[in-house]
């Protein structure tokens, strides 16, 4: 007798703590009519599947599925899904999340490539962002509740513009590059800081924004240094939907060594843009002045061994004067060329058949904090988005 009262009142605590727990639950999450191992119904005919803890509240990977088939992937806490992925008929968001609605920043793919990247609030497009269309148009600027409302005339045709960077950008919000230009898409050497040294440029024009649509990285220098951010800056740019280039620093070092620790440290895949060569005359030893055909030798030995080993042809970065004096004629002339060339006029450097201009080293870019009086490199294409499609699938053929 005492041993059934004693099991009916087991009965009865388990039976009111299961009632606390539910309610408890459902107060804080909504109706639950299901448990079953790690899957839990809702009667609002959502489904979770994944890890909940001991209230059979998400806590851990999972994936929810909605009465209407949308699919929230990640990892939840408390119930709630912070960041992940959202599936929703044939469009996929990646990003963060609040109240499972995208808010903070994210991707959005839709079908035939259209693709947008950048912030969000309560479900839409709000704050600077970026969205390509099938074809490689790019709409940039301020949107807000969807609407893009800042804008210009970013069409075919227009000039694309990129940066170069290494260890001097410290800090780096890549959900939020931009470069300010004024009404015709063109932008100034100095960003929008006063003292703007180009004739074609006022503080009070540069009202517009340009997309930063490639970032050219550096990876490594000589025969052993590897640039402290270079993995960080690779791994956010690609994610960030970025084109990316990878240069490598030439030292009066072995070239065998340099060859090697470029190939140790950097993956390529195709669409990248082509490796770069840095050719200057380094200011510890001067090699390219004192050291002339040997310091050559070694640039061509760098840029055969890495089309060899990846399969792409290289390119080179040299100043115009530097150029034209110890390049020209000696080989190096045959690879496409990136060129620095920095002038008040913001006149395109006057050597043929040049792909890339760095036409300023003292920009000032949206989303690039500075440290120890460091700006950033600015860049230029010499096309269109289509065109520098085309070269790049044509440096891989």
């Amino acid at each position: 007798m005492k041993r059934d009262f004693l099991f009916l009142l087991i009965g009865v605590v388990v039976g009111l703590l299961a009632m606390v727990l539910f309610a408890h639950f459902s107060n804080r999450r909504g109706e639950l009519l299901h448990v079953s191992g790690d899957t839990i119904r809702y009667s609002d005919g959502s489904t979770y599947y994944g890890v909940v803890d001991e209230l059979l509240v998400p806590n851990g990977y999972g994936v929810k599925v909605t009465h209407d088939n949308i699919r929230y992937a990640g990892m939840w806490s408390d119930g709630r899904l912070a960041s992940g992925t959202m599936i929703k008929g044939d469009s996929v968001y990646r990003g963060e999340f609040r109240n499972l609605q995208p808010d903070g920043f994210g991707r959005l793919e839709l079908p035939d490539s259209d693709i947008f990247i950048g912030r969000w609030i309560k479900g839409h497009k709000s704050g600077v962002g970026r969205r390509t269309v099938k074809g490689g148009r790019v709409e940039f600027g301020q949107w807000n509740a969807d609407t893009l409302e800042r804008i210009n005339p970013f069409t075919i045709g227009d000039l694309v513009y990129g940066i170069d960077i290494s260890r001097f950008q410290h800090s780096i919000d890549w959900t939020n590059l931009y470069l300010r230009a004024d009404s015709l898409g063109r932008v100034a050497k100095n960003g929008w800081e006063k003292g703007i040294e180009s004739k074609y440029f006022t503080n009070k024009t540069l009202n517009y924004y340009q997309p930063v649509q490639f970032v050219i990285m550096k990876s490594t220098d000589g025969a052993y240094r590897i640039d402290p951010f270079y993995y960080r800056n690779v791994k956010s740019a690609r994610s960030n939907n970025l084109i990316v280039g990878v240069y490598h620093f030439l030292r009066y070092e072995p070239v065998e060594e340099q060859i090697d620790n470029f190939i140790a440290n950097v993956d390529m895949v195709r669409g990248d843009l082509p490796p770069v060569l840095d050719i200057e005359d380094d200011n510890r030893d001067h090699a390219l002045t004192t050291h002339t055909e040997e310091y050559v030798a070694m640039a061509l030995r760098w840029l055969q061994a890495i089309e060899q080993h990846y399969g792409v042809r290289p390119m080179i970065y040299m100043s115009k004067n530097t150029f034209l004096k110890y390049a020209d004629g000696t080989g190096l002339e045959k690879y496409n060329k990136w060129i620095a060339n920095y002038n008040k006029s913001a006149e395109q450097p006057d050597i043929e058949d040049w792909w890339f201009w760095q036409f300023s080293c003292t920009g000032s870019v949206g989303g690039i904090q500075y440290k120890d009086k460091s700006h950033v490199d600015m860049d230029v294409f010499n096309g269109n988005i289509y065109q520098l499609k085309e070269f790049i699938d044509n440096s891989w053929e």
